[in-house]
């Protein structure tokens, strides 16, 4: 019997994955950080980011890897604006967005070691001290048509001066990476040469340098995605199987209407699925606001005098934020409480816990903030 087209194949043959883009790893400056293991290294990283960038967290595409302990991670961002909307039209529908140089971060080496990636265009260096999972430092260089031999003898110099590897092991890759997302398990594999790195659904989610709201919306449709798939699936075998038993079945009709019982059936059972899936997703929408402690952060950076340092800051709730913090210039507190309460944006402003111990005055910051004022920060 010759088989039906669509029928087993879809059984077997999961959709096809979208693409994972890789971006050019010059247009980002990296560094690694240190983590507190027990706490999550999200907020940890974006903290951390504010102080290292130039630039607000909602102005960068930023992402990162953290080391297999959760004490450090490798943290990487760049200013939206050096990428074109030509160059971000596709990102929505990849699987995923990363910068390229994560494909020499896989089997990290036992002794130090520089690897020297050369690409068309491109020359990009990582360095491990031998000790740690994670690289001391990244540095890549564009090159023009005469290739990499000119730009390399700087890149070195100048990666040796960051790290101090002067004897350290050199090993050369060259050629494309090769990227490939699995639907199915949700990983990210990146192959070069013998490096290779496999990120987890959550690994990649971290390592992603799109806005992390829409990575969290883009991961719940997936999600739905691969349920009504895997429906598709029970459906398109329910299907097969009503049509062989209506083949092995043909010309007795009295046994007929169990064959359309099942397919009734086998419809049912999918209808459940779709009312299942419509209020899931109206679950998801309904708890996809959540709280902006960067963007409260921000807002109230702005105003911050120098000698004013941040200790700690915590929400407390959808619309306040509490801040600890401590300066050696006592008057500055006065200052910075007043120009919050100017501030329009700010229902409310309240300093507490003034105290002064060895030249350094510590007090704590409590900030209301009025309904509108973090959409305009976070662009949302």
């Amino acid at each position: 019997m010759t088989k039906s087209p669509g029928m087993s194949d879809h059984k077997s043959t999961p959709p096809p994955a979208p693409p994972v883009i890789l971006l050019p790893a010059e247009r980002f400056f990296v560094r690694t950080v240190p983590l507190v293991a027990d706490a999550p290294a999200g907020p940890q990283v974006e903290l951390a980011l504010e102080n290292a960038a130039p630039f607000p967290v909602a102005q960068l595409y930023h992402g990162y890897v953290a080391a297999p302990a959760g004490d450090r991670a490798l943290i990487y961002a760049a200013y939206r604006k050096r990428f074109s909307s030509d160059e971000t039209a596709g990102w929505p529908a990849a699987s995923a967005v990363l910068p390229g140089f994560l494909a020499l971060l896989g089997n990290a080496p036992e002794a130090p070691t520089i690897r020297v990636w050369t690409e068309p265009g491109r020359l990009t260096a990582v360095a491990w001290n031998g000790r740690d999972s994670l690289p001391v430092a990244v540095l890549a260089r564009e090159t023009d048509e005469a290739g990499a031999a000119a730009a390399r003898p700087a890149l070195f110099a100048d990666l040796q001066a960051r790290t101090g590897l002067a004897a350290a092991a050199v090993q050369e890759f060259s050629g494309a990476a090769l990227a490939v997302h699995s639907v199915t398990k949700g990983t990210v594999s990146l192959e070069l040469k013998n490096a290779a790195l496999t990120l987890s659904a959550a690994e990649t989610g971290r390592a992603d340098v799109r806005d992390k709201d829409f990575l969290a919306q883009q991961q719940q449709t997936r999600k739905r995605d691969l349920r009504l798939w895997r429906a598709f699936q029970i459906c398109a075998g329910g299907l097969a199987a009503a049509l062989v038993l209506e083949l092995g079945l043909f010309g007795a009709g009295f046994k007929m209407q169990n064959v359309k019982g099942v397919v009734q059936q086998q419809a049912a059972e999918v209808q459940k699925i779709e009312t299942a899936q419509a209020l899931a997703t109206k679950i998801g929408e309904l708890t996809r606001s959540r709280l902006k402690p960067f963007e409260m952060l921000a807002l109230v950076n702005r105003s911050r005098p120098d000698p004013i340092v941040f200790v700690r800051a915590t929400t407390t709730g959808p619309w306040s934020l509490e801040v600890e913090a401590q300066t050696t210039s006592a008057p500055d507190v006065g200052q910075f409480e007043a120009v919050l309460r100017a501030t329009p944006d700010f229902a409310g402003v309240e300093v507490r816990d003034l105290r002064s111990r060895e030249g350094v005055t510590s007090f704590t910051l409590t900030i209301t903030f009025k309904p509108g004022s973090l959409q305009k920060e976070g662009g949302t």
